[in-house]
């Protein structure tokens, strides 16, 4: 069964489908190419697509920004990790 819902991010809101298998919920973001995800119930779903969309925006964003010579490519990334 598949189920349409709204995810907020903090990018806007963007439309989701949650399909049910044997070991919970498989996401797609149709807008959004290569935005795929799975979580063990629906709110779990919900809460990763939320982060891959936003990490997928980030990214463009980012290239983008290279392509246009704003930021140059170091081959370094600078990660924050919250313990």
């Amino acid at each position: 069964m598949k189920k349409q819902v709204i995810v907020k991010t903090k990018y806007g809101e963007h439309r989701i489908v949650l399909e049910k298998d044997e070991r919970g919920y498989m996401v797609i973001a149709p807008g959004l190419e290569c935005v795929v995800t799975w979580g063990k119930n629906i709110n779990h779903a919900k809460a990763m697509a939320k982060e891959a969309i936003e990490l997928h925006i980030e990214c463009i964003a980012e290239e983008e920004l290279i392509r246009l010579g704003f930021v140059k490519k170091t081959g370094k990334k600078t990660v924050t990790v919250e313990v």
